[in-house]
């Protein structure tokens, strides 16, 4: 975990790692980076540690100018994997200190990735804002996602699944870290371009309900970008959000969909220009399918993004979703 003047969550953030459920045949070592931190975090960490209430260690390195989430993250799973053994079945979790993980954190972690590479886990917040325009857009956006795992549909991530991605919660196994060549020393959006580059690469990914964690609703963040920042601009924001018609966004994932219908005919006969047409492909598709490591690397390639030609209020938007079907647009 990177910190950055934490002082006042490092207590929670702890206390709920000590108290993990389900462990007792996990080796678990907590390693904190403190990034040129002027609080008392790093002292009250080392007392943690030195009392033997959690295996860990803390590092400090010096601040940087401004604050660089990929930077610390980076950092942090550097100096945590530095000079240690890890054994093929070696994890790696990443939080954030103003997060509290549930006590089955560690545990559900552990079985996703018994059966993927990469976890994304279940965020919450902590509702210390008040944000009704928040809730009903992360209400919104995790019913259409449930919606795309019924049409796009992927064993190891399976519907309901969830569309966060978030370095609040993270899970690797190392092998799979260390081949993405870990995170990027970019001030946001690590995690996003982390996990992005693990389903190019044909690793399987799992968002994942069971694995979740309660994160800081706080409007001044650490690093710019980041959810505080969402946050406050949307506390702002005096009109309703307006997002993607879903039925724009359902015939997309449909287009996923038939893309890895067409991954997996890819050594039989298939008419690769008519797929081509089909998915509005500018891209050569046997080509693509050959160098592809899996279907959802295929699939990521082979449909080109697209502009939504109307977006409609949030509101409205939530009454259509309630009246599709995944089975309009099954392919």
């Amino acid at each position: 975990m990177p910190v950055r003047d934490e002082e006042a969550g490092l207590p929670g953030l702890l206390q709920s790692l000590a108290c993990q459920t389900g462990c007792d045949a996990i080796e678990l070592t907590v390693h904190l980076l403190f990034d040129g931190c002027r609080d008392g975090g790093l002292a009250f960490a080392r007392h943690v540690f030195e009392t033997g209430c959690l295996a860990g260690k803390a590092s400090l390195v010096s601040r940087a100018a401004s604050p660089n989430a990929g930077r610390a993250r980076r950092l942090a799973v550097e100096h945590a994997l530095e000079g240690s053994e890890q054994g093929v079945d070696a994890i790696l979790l990443t939080t954030d200190a103003d997060t509290v993980p549930e006590g089955n954190w560690v545990r559900s972690a552990v079985a996703a990735l018994r059966e993927v590479d990469v976890v994304a886990g279940y965020t919450t917040r902590d509702r210390a804002s008040v944000l009704p325009a928040r809730d009903a857009l992360e209400t919104y956006l995790e019913d259409l996602h449930s919606l795309r795992r019924q049409i796009d549909v992927i064993p190891y991530d399976p519907a309901p699944s969830h569309p966060w991605v978030g370095g609040a919660n993270l899970g690797f196994r190392v092998e799979a870290y260390r081949q993405l060549d870990g995170f990027t020393a970019i001030a946001s959006g690590e995690d996003k371009d982390i996990v992005d580059r693990a389903r190019h690469r044909g690793l399987r990914v799992r968002h994942d309900r069971a694995m979740r964690v309660v994160t800081s609703s706080r409007m001044n963040g650490r690093a710019k970008g980041g959810l505080a920042d969402a946050l406050r601009f949307m506390a702002d924001e005096v009109e309703e959000p307006r997002v993607e018609h879903p039925a724009d966004a359902a015939q997309q994932y449909a287009r996923h969909a038939f893309a890895r219908k067409v991954y997996a005919r890819r050594k039989g006969r298939c008419d690769w220009t008519w797929a081509a047409q089909a998915l509005g492909a500018t891209q050569e598709l046997r080509l693509l399918a050959k160098e592809a490591p899996n279907a959802d690397a295929f699939a990521m390639k082979a449909v080109p993004a697209y502009e939504t030609t109307r977006d409609v209020a949030l509101s409205e938007a939530a009454a259509i979703l309630t009246t599709l079907n995944a089975n309009q647009f099954r392919v």
